[in-house]
């Protein structure tokens, strides 16, 4: 076993071109086939799974991108779906400093898609009349649970923008926008249609940060409302996200 397990690792070096020394055991032409299915699967793979990098940065660019990148990082599974995962990382990495830095964030977002995308279903729903008989002086401290197909992120670019554009256009122009002067506050989540990604007033995004990081609803709505701000409205935000599945549950 042992023996064989070498060999696979040798011919995965060889296919991946990480070490020449390797691809001496194998015929040269039968290993190209073999390096050319390997490199093209594994760049449609990840276009498929960053569709907005993949137009920002255009075809020929990010398919380079893709080959370096699985050559620094291969997959450990013959499901390519999980490749991504280590992708905004090893942008962050090797594009520090430079001009395009802030594709890594791009990626980091679109990853994030990707979770939604693949998270649990969720079966359980609100339970009114469980809040209904909890005493008034216990709301304070209610804690809520969550949809798994659900995520947050406060990004630095226009991305919803970017996200709009692409769900209307199919494409992207490869120009990396410019940073928004102040963060955009993003929900995704995934519907019967697919993944939907909004865009949240900073009071609602601080409010539900905290509710989804645990923290009680007092709690909350006092980081999201300093200094005796009274516009954010709990209530109606709690219906909202009760009325959306954002909020499937609650714990006293």
């Amino acid at each position: 076993m042992r023996a064989l397990r070498e060999a696979q690792a040798d011919f995965l070096a060889a296919v991946l071109g990480r070490d020449p020394a390797h691809a001496a055991r194998w015929p040269r032409r039968r290993l190209a086939v073999y390096r050319t299915n390997a490199r093209e699967n594994f760049a449609a793979a990840l276009e498929a799974a960053f569709p907005l990098l993949h137009g920002l940065m255009g075809h020929e660019e990010f398919r380079a991108m893709a080959w370096a990148f699985q050559r620094s990082c291969p997959p450990r599974s013959g499901n390519l779906f999980h490749c991504g995962a280590g992708l905004p990382a090893y942008l962050g990495t090797h594009l520090a400093g430079t001009p395009d830095a802030a594709l890594a964030e791009v990626a980091g977002f679109e990853w994030l898609i990707q979770e939604v995308l693949v998270a649990a279903d969720q079966a359980e729903r609100f339970d009114f009349a469980q809040l209904a008989a909890l005493p008034e002086a216990q709301h304070a401290t209610l804690r809520f649970r969550f949809h798994p197909a659900i995520r947050l992120h406060r990004a630095r670019l226009p991305l919803f923008r970017l996200w709009q554009e692409y769900q209307r256009r199919g494409t992207l122009t490869p120009t990396l926008p410019e940073p928004t002067p102040q963060h955009e506050q993003l929900l995704i989540r995934r519907t019967g249609d697919g993944v939907e990604v909004h865009r949240l007033e900073p009071a609602e995004f601080c409010c539900l940060d905290a509710l989804m990081r645990g923290d009680p609803l007092e709690s909350a709505v006092g980081q999201a409302s300093p200094d005796g701000d009274n516009s954010l409205n709990p209530g109606a935000l709690l219906a909202y996200w009760v009325s959306a599945d954002v909020i499937t549950g609650l714990t006293t």
